[in-house]
């Protein structure tokens, strides 16, 4: 029997169509509001079978849950906006579960707002570990392969939760390979800042790195010399290297989020000011950098360029910090 209850999801950007087809593949109805969204992300929705709806009010009736997975810059204006949609006449209560990768003083900003404008709204807060679902071969199934029937043949991404609401349908916790971390709200999302921050943290190193060994000329003596003492490092880096150009704008925020979250849970802004977690900062600029001034960066997802190298991305940055374009500190 199909799943009765039906999940909203805002946004359908490459995660949110992920989860989509994830959701919609175990018999759940998604739905999600496509007003004011581009030809490209309407065709998208509807191709990952997504019931379109009018309106924020619409999705708010409907949905049992509502996954909001959007740029962390918008987050904070998303939260804002559901907690002031109605939710008189409902019947059962409104999950709204917080996936987007902000820092844990945000979540609790972002906590306040629905106790105080929509106490009716059960908030979780929350985070996505790993790329979007995606269908896999059964030898290929290493991110999340299960022992039953929920999520094999899927490689999925953790989604740890936090605070004192649980989903109650532990179909759906299976589905989306839920963890729930801790009672605390911030706790999830802290998770994903420790987490991410070592990923892409790692990632902005090697760009540096792969940059300036070009502009010296010894690119590939840096790979040579990787692969004859870090195989598995320099297999790493390459790869994720060259799947960054495209998502480099919406790491900016992310960085600047995973920042706050070191400096004000972590301590560090007590070791020199507020500047503890400078070094995200500094990070963040490495993806801003990629996004404004590159051609790589500037791609879009429906004319996005397969198959660049590591050394095609060293090579664009390069060109661009000569160009003397290199990007200017955010003034948060």
């Amino acid at each position: 029997m199909a799943p009765s209850e039906k999940v909203g999801i805002v946004s359908i950007g490459e995660m949110g169509v992920g989860v989509a087809k994830l959701l919609v593949a175990h018999g759940y109805t998604v739905l999600t509001n496509i007003t004011g969204r581009s030809e490209y992300t309407q065709r998208r929705a509807t191709t990952a079978s997504i019931v379109l709806l009018g309106s924020d009010e619409d999705l708010v009736s409907q949905a049992d849950y509502l996954l909001s997975i959007v740029p962390p810059r918008d987050a904070l204006a998303t939260a804002e906006r559901f907690a002031g949609v109605k939710t008189s006449g409902r019947i059962k209560p409104l999950y709204y579960l917080d996936l987007n990768a902000t820092s844990p003083k945000l979540a609790r900003k972002t906590a306040e707002i629905f106790r105080q404008n929509a106490p009716g709204v059960k908030y979780v807060d929350g985070g996505i570990i790993g790329g979007p679902p995606r269908v896999v071969e059964e030898q290929d199934c290493t991110q999340s392969a299960t022992p039953t029937d929920i999520g094999v043949g899927w490689a999925r991404p953790s989604i740890p939760l936090s605070g004192p609401h649980e989903l109650p349908n532990e179909h759906l916790a299976k589905v989306l390979n839920v963890t729930h971390v801790g009672p605390e709200v911030g706790s999830a999302s802290g998770l994903k800042c420790c987490f991410g921050s070592i990923i892409k943290g790692l990632i902005a190193i090697s760009i540096q790195s792969f940059s300036t060994a070009e502009a010296l000329g010894v690119y590939g003596e840096l790979q040579r010399h990787l692969e004859m003492f870090q195989p598995a490092l320099q297999k790493s880096t390459t790869r994720m290297v060259t799947e960054i150009p495209p998502k480099a704008g919406r790491w900016v925020d992310e960085m600047w989020e995973i920042g706050r979250c070191f400096g004000e849970d972590g301590g560090w802004d007590n070791v020199t000011g507020d500047e503890g977690a400078d070094v995200y900062k500094r990070i963040a600029e490495v993806y801003r950098t990629i996004a404004d001034d590159t051609v790589l960066g500037k791609e879009r997802p429906e004319h996005r360029v397969r198959g660049k190298t590591a050394d095609d991305v060293a090579v664009a940055i390069v060109d661009a910090l000569k160009g003397g374009k290199g990007a200017k500190p955010k003034d948060h």
